[in-house]
C-alpha cells in the first residue's frame, strides 16, 4: 500500500506501508549512506549507487559510491548495469545462457556467475520463481545435487560459488510458491529419490543448508508432508553426521516447525527426544530405524546423563525384544543390551534373561 506521509497540509515523502501498522511503513525513494542497507520491497534505488545481492539474505543491498567495497557476509555484488536492465526480459535471457552453457557448453565461467547473482536475486519474486522452474534441468545440473556433470566446464575456484548460487535459486523460487513447487515436484517421478540426495551428508556446511532450505520450503508448504516420517528419519540419521552447529540448527527447525517441538536450549537432547518419537512409531526393524538406534545408542555411551529414555520408547524395544525371540533373531541380543545396559537399569540385565 502506498501512502503518502502529510505535515501541515503539504505532501513531504511517499511512504510503503506493507500492513496496517503505521511503524511498519518506509519511504518509497531508497534513502542511501556509505554502508550497505538492505533495498525493501517497492523502494525505488536513486542512481549512481553501488548494488549488490547479499547471498545469506538473499536481499538486494545498496549503498553510497566509493565507500567501502568489502563484501561482509559473503554478499556478492550485482553490475548496476543488469539491475537497469528490463527485468523479465533479462531474467529469460539469463536463464537460456544458464541452458546453454549447461546443454551446449557455450559460455564461460565469469559470465555464468554474473548471470546465476542475476537470476537469484530475481527469482524470489512469486512470478519469476514459476519462470524460473522451466529451467529446472540446468539448475539442478549446476547445484551438483546430482553429481558434477553439469560443472566440468567451470573452472574449480569458481564451483563451489556456482553449486551455493544454483541452489540458492532454486530454493528462492520454491519459498512460499505454490505454483513454483507444483512444477518443481512434476519433475521428479520420485521426490524422495531427490530429498534423498538434498540429504545426503557433504562436506561443504553452506551448502548443505542451501540444500535443506529447499527441503524446507517444500515441507513447510506441504507439498512433502505425506512424506515427513520418511524424511524425518533421514533427517535425524543425518544429524550426528553433521559438525557445524549452524547446520545442526537448521535441521532441528526443519523437523520441529512441523512437529511443533520446543526447543530446550541443547540440540542434542532435542534430538535424543524426537529420535525416541520417531522409533516408537517403527514397526519393522529396517535399515534406517536400525540406523538411527544405532545414532542414540551413541550419544546415550557419549553423554549417559544427556536425556533419560522415555517410558514408551523403553516399552517399544521390549515389544521388539519380544518379536526377535520369536523369530529366534540373532539381533535379540543387542536389543537386550541396548533396553538395560544402555538405556535401562543394567542391573536388570539378568532378569531379563530368566524373563526371556
Amino acid at each position: 500500500m502506498l501512502c503518502l506521509l502529510l505535515f501541515g497540509g503539504f505532501s513531504l515523502a511517499k511512504l510503503i506501508c506493507p500492513d496496517s501498522n503505521p511503524l511498519n511503513c518506509y519511504p518509497e525513494l531508497f534513502e542511501p549512506s556509505i554502508e550497505w542497507k538492505p533495498v525493501r520491497e517497492g523502494q525505488i534505488i536513486p542512481g549512481g549507487l553501488d548494488i549488490r545481492l547479499n547471498i545469506d539474505t538473499l536481499e538486494r543491498e545498496a549503498k553510497l559510491t566509493g565507500s567501502s567495497q568489502e563484501n561482509e557476509n559473503g554478499a556478492v555484488a550485482v553490475p548496476k548495469d543488469i539491475m537497469e536492465l528490463d527485468e523479465e526480459q533479462n531474467l529469460t535471457e539469463a536463464l537460456r545462457y544458464l541452458s546453454r552453457f549447461v546443454d551446449d557448453g557455450v559460455g564461460d565461467s565469469s559470465t555464468l556467475l554474473k548471470k546465476l547473482e542475476f537470476v537469484s536475486e530475481m527469482s524470489s519474486d512469486s512470478d519469476y520463481g514459476v519462470d524460473t522452474m522451466q529451467y529446472i534441468q540446468p539448475l539442478i545440473r549446476l547445484s551438483g545435487l546430482y553429481g558434477e556433470e553439469g560443472l566440468r566446464q567451470i573452472n574449480d575456484e569458481d564451483r563451489n560459488e556456482v553449486r551455493e548460487l544454483a541452489t540458492i535459486i532454486l530454493s528462492s523460487s520454491l519459498r512460499n510458491n505454490a505454483e513454483a513447487q507444483r512444477k518443481f515436484l512434476q519433475y521428479f517421478s520420485d521426490p524422495m529419490d531427490f530429498v534423498d540426495h538434498l540429504t545426503a551428508k557433504i562436506q561443504n556446511d553452506v551448502l548443505l543448508r542451501r540444500r535443506l532450505g529447499i527441503l524446507g520450503s517444500l515441507l513447510n508448504s506441504g507439498s512433502l508432508i505425506d512424506e515427513f516420517e520418511s524424511i524425518k528419519k533421514k533427517l535425524l540419521i543425518l544429524y550426528p553426521q553433521v559438525v557445524n552447529p549452524a547446520t545442526k540448527q537448521r535441521l532441528m527447525n526443519i523437523i520441529s516447525d512441523i512437529t511443533g517441538d520446543v526447543d530446550d536450549g541443547d540440540m542434542d537432547r532435542q534430538f535424543a527426544n524426537i529420535a525416541q518419537d520417531t522409533l516408537i512409531n517403527q514397526e519393522a526393524l529396517d535399515d534406517g530405524t536400525l540406523r538411527l538406534l544405532d545414532e542414540l545408542k551413541k550419544l546415550k555411551l557419549n553423554n549417559k546423563n544427556l536425556f533419560k529414555a522415555k517410558s514408551e520408547f523403553l516399552e517399544w524395544l521390549n515389544k521388539r525384544m519380544e518379536a526377535l525371540k520369536a523369530a529366534k533373531d540373532p539381533k535379540l541380543e543387542e536389543f537386550r543390551s541396548l533396553r538395560h545396559e544402555i538405556f535401562g537399569n543394567a542391573k536388570a540385565m539378568r532378569k531379563s534373561y530368566d524373563e526371556l
